[in-house]
């Protein structure tokens, strides 16, 4: 073979292996949208369902990877469902919670429970999820502190650290839980410069203020905890909100304060938004979201706050003190006592018979005075009653003859009051 066929044919597979390269390269860029390897899905990687990747320095960031590498009851539909565990919080990021100086003080006293709820209106439904979840321990009281409409980027209408410390001003709580994010997929603006969502400058200010928050809780001794949002139905907000999530958990993770992952729990089979999902506890199908395809149900907000709800009805129902130890078998049983004899002073006597008034009085023999002997022998006269007294045979008129009775308390019904709109 001559030197320039061997050059030709070098040229040629020097070619070809650049385009292999290339190729690769792009097709793990079209796989990752751009980003490190880190976001790949964990059934890649090998990750938890509950798992976070890293939001990756983007402005959006891909949707959460929500794969596990088993299968759960989510991979199925209907009531056949099997039953599985709930999945856990974002792994390295639950720290002691729920204890807290404060929780702890308060469970060794024996004093009320305070558990205050913050947020935007994904916090009034984990408040109201929360609040059933204590229906049965009277001594935890559960305070609404969010505001539907508020969040990071709206300081200028509310401040949200100013807010609570206003509020624990009038409210002590032992421990606190935060589902905030919703409203905040939007830039805002840094010394008078345009700071776009998920910029450097955007997360700086963000991370701040999330972090100024949950450090002046932690300060007090509060225990706190922090419910991410849910999969979104409209796909280009579902892929800033789970930027959201990888970011908050990113932030909050090295303060020990447990981040419960709600993607895996809100999507279907095929990690897709769906209306109707399968309760991960239950195996049963029921009606997850709201029809905005933002929100959640009643039962769905119960199904995402239940991973940080369940440590601290474990901590309330721990062992409990036993109760009375019973007697032992020689204890002998008491008696009934003796009733003591009545006095004969004290004994009823019953009084002698009342003479008829036709009768005489009792001054000594009489000839027509009635005996027990006599009164068989003579029987007295029928006694006829004066025509005047005569019983009446028609009944009388203008008169009911249905039974008495008293009419039924009248009742005024309260008028509802409405509830307040989302």
């Amino acid at each position: 073979m001559s030197r320039r066929k061997l050059n030709v044919l070098l040229d040629r597979g020097a070619v070809l292996f650049i385009g292999i390269a290339v190729g690769t390269v792009l097709g793990v860029s079209f796989a990752t949208g751009g980003k490190p390897l880190s976001v790949l899905p964990s059934v890649l990687t090998g990750g938890d369902s509950a798992a976070l990747p890293d939001e990756g320095g983007d402005e959006g960031g891909a949707p959460m990877p929500a794969r596990a590498a088993g299968k759960t009851g989510a991979d199925k539909t209907g009531a056949g469902a099997k039953t599985v565990p709930l999945p856990g919080l974002v792994p390295g990021c639950s720290g002691s919670f729920p204890h807290g100086a404060r929780i702890d003080a308060a469970i060794a006293s024996g004093r009320p429970i305070h558990i205050g709820v913050f947020g935007d209106s994904f916090g009034d439904g984990v408040w109201s999820a929360t609040n059933q979840a204590f229906r049965h321990h009277p001594e935890v009281k559960v305070h609404q502190f969010s505001h539907e409409g508020t969040g990071f980027t709206r300081y200028r209408t509310q401040n949200l650290l100013d807010d609570a410390r206003a509020r624990l001003a009038g409210q002590p709580i032992d421990l606190a839980l935060i589902s905030i994010g919703a409203n905040d997929t939007q830039g805002l603006f840094v010394d008078g410069h345009a700071a776009p969502y998920m910029s450097e400058a955007w997360k700086t200010v963000i991370g701040e203020r999330a972090r100024a928050l949950v450090q002046m809780l932690q300060q007090r001794g509060v225990a706190v905890g922090w419910v991410g949002l849910p999969r979104m139905r409209d796909a280009d907000y579902d892929r800033d909100i789970q930027a959201m999530n990888r970011f908050f958990a990113k932030v909050t993770c090295p303060l020990g304060v447990p981040f419960a992952n709600s993607v895996p729990r809100t999507e279907d089979g095929q990690h897709r938004f769906s209306l109707r999902l399968v309760d991960p506890a239950t195996g049963k199908d029921y009606l997850a979201r709201a029809n905005d395809g933002k929100h959640m149900t009643f039962h769905g907000y119960e199904v995402i706050t239940a991973p940080l709800v369940r440590p601290v009805l474990a901590l309330l129902e721990g062992p409990r003190a036993p109760g009375p130890a019973p007697l032992p078998a020689s204890v002998p049983v008491p008696k009934p006592p003796v009733p003591k004899p009545v006095e004969p002073s004290l004994v009823h006597k019953p009084r002698p018979p009342r003479p008829h008034p036709d009768e005489a009085p009792d001054n000594g023999p009489a000839k027509d005075k009635q005996t027990p002997e006599n009164k068989a022998a003579k029987p007295s006269p029928p006694v006829v009653l004066p025509s005047s007294t005569a019983l009446p045979t028609e009944k009388p008129t203008g008169l009911s003859t249905s039974p008495a009775h008293t009419p039924a308390a009248s009742h005024t019904e309260m008028p509802s009051r409405g509830g307040k709109g989302q």
